[in-house]
């Protein structure tokens, strides 16, 4: 799951050297999370792994573990 999110990653942000981790944080400025970068991932993996996400859920995403949570929990592919 996070070599897929890893993808997401790399294709949503344009940088192909970005490394992500659980413990990476969303708020990451290296990265340049902004907002709208994170809408963007989140778009990208509801599409990925074919759910929806409610904004209660992404509310509560500060790191790549709180999605990877989330997805193991409710997730079916």
């Amino acid at each position: 799951m996070l070599e897929r999110l890893q993808r997401i990653f790399s294709e949503t942000t344009g940088k192909t050297d970005i490394v992500i981790t659980p413990k990476t944080k969303l708020n990451n400025k290296e990265y340049n999370f902004s907002s709208f970068a994170i809408i963007q991932l989140i778009c990208a993996i509801e599409d990925e792994f074919d759910i929806d996400i409610p904004n209660a859920a992404i509310k509560k995403f500060k790191t790549v573990n709180d999605i990877i949570k989330f997805l193991e929990k409710n997730a079916v592919n």
